[in-house]
C-alpha cells in the first residue's frame, strides 16, 4: 500500500460559535456558507472536491460505550485537491479573504477549529 500521489485533503476540525445550538451551526453551513464556497472561482479552479461531515446527533449517545468519547467538534470541511499548494491558493485568494474569512466568523468559533494536512492511503475500497 502506498499514499496517493494524484491528490491530498485539508480537514478542518469545525467548533461552532457557543451562542448557536448544532441545529443553527448545521443549517448555516448548509444553506449559507456552503453555497458562498461554492460561488468562488478560486474554489471551481484548484480544488476537485468539498465535503461537509456533520456530526450526527442520534449516534453521539452510543458514543459512551465506545473507548472514547464523544468530540467536541462540530463537523468536518474537507478540502480534496491535486496538491496542498492549490488549497492554500485558495485560503490565500483575495476573494476567499474578503467573503469566507468574515463569514466564517458568523458560525465558527475559529480558535476552536483544527486544520490538518492528510495524504491519502486507502485501505478497503469497495
Amino acid at each position: 500500500m502506498s499514499f496517493r500521489t494524484d491528490r491530498v485533503r485539508v480537514a478542518i476540525l469545525l467548533k461552532r460559535k457557543a451562542t448557536l445550538s448544532r441545529e443553527e451551526f448545521r443549517r448555516y453551513w448548509i444553506e449559507t456558507h456552503g453555497p458562498l464556497v461554492n460561488s468562488l472561482d478560486v474554489i471551481k479552479t484548484n480544488l476537485l472536491k468539498i465535503e461537509q461531515a456533520h456530526v450526527n446527533e442520534s449516534v453521539i449517545a452510543h458514543l459512551t460505550q465506545m473507548p472514547f468519547g464523544p468530540s467536541e467538534w462540530d463537523g468536518i470541511a474537507i478540502f480534496e485537491a491535486e496538491s496542498y499548494a492549490k488549497i492554500f491558493e485558495v485560503f490565500q485568494n483575495e476573494e476567499y479573504q474578503k467573503k469566507i474569512i468574515p463569514d466564517n466568523d458568523v458560525f465558527l468559533d475559529a480558535k476552536g477549529c483544527q486544520l490538518l494536512p492528510l495524504d491519502v492511503l486507502t485501505v478497503v475500497d469497495k
